[in-house]
């Protein structure tokens, strides 16, 4: 199991995680992606997206908090969940514009 930081923090930088599960034998293929970013008022938004690979479906939710301590908190929290229920992390290159 990954206990790692899976990601380089600098203070008020946006964070994106993409993690991915396999499971061979009930043939079930997830993702999970995990981004916190700042919104145009100052505020930080913690995202999960997560559904099923190559398949229709899936949810997404949003959760917004004033401080980035509070959003970076969560985002942890969150981020360790996915590495306790088996998923890996994917490196994900983000785009420069």
């Amino acid at each position: 199991m990954h206990t790692g930081r899976t990601f380089f923090c600098a203070s008020g930088s946006p964070l994106h995680i993409r993690f991915e599960k396999y499971d061979h034998a009930e043939g079930k293929h997830r993702y999970c992606l995990i981004s916190l970013t700042p919104t145009l008022f100052g505020d930080w938004c913690v995202e999960r997206a997560t559904g099923p690979l190559n398949a229709p479906g899936g949810a997404q939710k949003r959760t917004y908090f004033a401080a980035h301590g509070e959003a970076l908190a969560i985002f942890e929290r969150f981020r360790n969940q996915q590495l306790k229920r088996g998923y890996a992390p994917i490196p994900v290159q983000l785009g420069l514009f």
